[in-house]
């Protein structure tokens, strides 16, 4: 994965096929946990100019409510009544974008004649705002499935996907009979923790590493998008 760079077309970063495969899946499933939590019903859709459609359901995951909080800590009845006012139209919006982010995936705008390279991703700028969004709810229910509450987890996350980069390479380097049973299993084991709280050390680091992808992808877009704020740069 690349940062994300200013160009004519908009914003374009590189990102590797197993990149965009998982961030795309992330996302649909994210999109898929707001519309249940939130009690979207399969029938209302997810478009702009989404209309109040019933009462509005108090998300009881904690991921959720991280996307979804209490307008008001202190009075229960102002949360209720911004939470029935308005929730329906904000869970619709978040929807729509996570699902927007992964079609934007699954679709590279140009695909490179070395598959090392990655596929070029081109984000047009008056889709910079949505994308960057859509990689902001990702993170934000990652980091309630990895427990993460402070910048001091984030800066250990860091870490500890970065420490297991360099374990990944050295056992590359010291392979030993049956290390391949054993690293199948593990490999299945990966993709088990989603809806668990409790993960292992090898699920952590790959939704770790996942979060990190993120958050360089957010953080690249983002400061491209100020640079040219600030230069008063207008679209083109």
């Amino acid at each position: 994965m690349t940062p994300f760079r200013s160009a004519p077309a908009g914003y374009v970063a590189r990102w590797d096929d197993v990149e965009r495969e998982v961030l795309g899946r992330v996302a649909r499933d994210v999109a898929e946990l707001v519309r249940a939590e939130s009690g979207l019903e399969p029938g209302v859709e997810v478009g702009d100019g989404v209309a109040f459609t019933g009462v509005a359901r108090v998300p009881q995951d904690p991921a959720v409510q991280r996307l979804l909080p209490d307008a008001h800590d202190e009075d229960a009845d102002v949360a209720a009544e911004f939470r029935h006012l308005t929730q329906t139209d904000l869970a619709a919006g978040k929807v729509a974008r996570l699902v927007a982010f992964a079609d934007a995936l699954d679709s590279p705008d140009t695909l490179p004649d070395d598959p090392r390279d990655g596929a070029e991703l081109v984000v047009p700028r008056e889709s910079a705002q949505e994308f960057a969004g859509a990689l902001t709810d990702v993170r934000l229910v990652l980091a309630e499935r990895l427990g993460l509450v402070d910048d001091e987890d984030v800066e250990t996350l860091h870490e500890d996907v970065l420490a297991g980069l360099d374990d990944d390479e050295d056992d590359e380097d010291d392979e030993t009979d049956g290390t391949d049973e054993d690293d199948a299993e593990d490999e299945d084991d990966t993709y088990a923790g989603w809806e668990r709280v409790g993960l292992t050390g090898r699920e952590r680091r790959y939704w770790g590493g996942v979060f990190v992808a993120a958050g360089f992808a957010q953080e690249s877009l983002v400061d491209e998008m100020l640079a040219e704020l600030r230069a008063g740069r207008s679209a083109p």
